[in-house]
């Protein structure tokens, strides 16, 4: 679906500050925070991160996230209604068209903040990294709409968490720290969100179908009863390992591996989950891990002290965006036990005859 056929009957103009909180809510501006940290950690690679790279950063990744999902909502707005009523209703309220004009100016201020990167430091690395950054999160959604797809929409959501830190290591790239250790925790990452990336889609399946699209990973579940899901989502482990053992990553980042144990529980539980209740704590679990392991991931994979505040700063926002600036919130103690009732269903008591 296109931006312009995603348009439709407006709703009553919101206020100014209304129509803020309306927009940073139904894009998810808290995945800023997803970008954001990956951007630094290629500056820190280089060991470029500074304050003004940071603070460069923010309206930058910020508009690509604003960018990504308002398209994202506009393609997927018959799919949404059935999967996201609640996050359908806040993009009516803010306006389908006015939805489309941001979707656009995001994008152009993306653009514009590339190309003035791009001649501040010119070379092929970046202007290539940043076209990779556009063309994905546009492609997934219209266009070639990789999301529709049942191979290319897993290898397309491992964008968020890899082109970031290949755009940071881009501005002021060297081969040796693109060897060393930048593609090596790309890979680590990519490899892990191939592995999780189908909890959205075990967790959709009903509103999947206004898109006839049928998801690789309920296939895998199904037919090979989850070894198939399990390999996956162990496979950034022993890739990490790998690394370490040939010295393309520090030692310090076989800290990450006693994760595989929350990684396999977290898929197991999206598994289970069956009403609709549950599938939304089960995709909230899913986001909650995957942003505190991409933070660990390349706080203990890039060297240099530069990395640990800007890991502090980007959890410190996302935590206060997830409470109050995200369409669903944050998980609660409630959402947790429910959750690890999921996992841990209670046993059945037979009734004696």
């Amino acid at each position: 679906m296109g931006l312009s056929a995603a348009a439709g009957p407006e709703a009553a103009r919101p206020s100014a500050g209304r129509a803020v909180l309306l927009l940073l809510r139904s894009c998810s501006i808290r995945f800023t925070a997803y970008y954001w940290i990956g951007y630094a950690a290629g500056l820190a690679a280089n060991d470029r991160l500074d304050l003004g790279w940071a603070l460069l950063g923010v309206p930058l990744w910020a508009a690509y996230c604003v960018g990504t999902e308002a398209v994202n909502r506009l393609a997927d707005r018959a799919a949404d209604a059935i999967n996201r009523p609640e996050r359908t209703g806040l993009c009516e309220e803010f306006g389908w068209s006015r939805l489309t004009a941001v979707a656009v100016a995001s994008w152009v201020v993306f653009a514009l903040a590339g190309a003035g990167l791009v001649w501040a430091h010119p070379g092929y690395a970046l202007p290539a990294v940043l076209l990779v950054d556009i063309g994905v999160a546009v492609g997934y959604s219209i266009g070639p709409a990789f999301k529709r797809h049942r191979v290319l929409a897993p290898i397309a959501l491992t964008a968020p968490l890899v082109t970031p830190l290949l755009t940071g290591w881009a501005i002021h790239g060297g081969t040796d720290t693109l060897l060393s250790p930048v593609l090596p925790a790309a890979a680590v990452l990519a490899a892990f969100s191939l592995g999780l990336s189908g909890i959205k889609d075990i967790t959709d399946v009903e509103g999947d179908k206004e898109l006839d699209y049928a998801s690789l990973w309920p296939v895998l579940v199904r037919l090979w009863r989850g070894a198939a899901v399990y390999a996956l989502t162990g496979a950034p482990f022993v890739l990490l390992v790998l690394f370490v053992v040939l010295g393309a990553l520090p030692p310090a980042a076989l800290a990450v591996v006693p994760l595989v144990v929350l990684s396999v529980l977290v898929v197991a539980a999206a598994s289970r989950a069956e009403e609709p209740a549950d599938r939304s704590v089960a995709r909230e679990v899913m986001h909650q891990y995957t942003f505190y392991f991409l933070v660990l991931c390349q706080a203990v994979c890039v060297p240099g002290r530069a990395v640990l505040p800007a890991a502090v700063l980007s959890i410190a926002y996302w935590q206060l965006a997830s409470k109050s600036l995200h369409w669903s919130g944050s998980l609660t103690v409630s959402h947790l036990r429910r959750w690890t009732r999921i996992l841990l269903p209670p046993p059945t008591v037979k009734k004696a005859p």
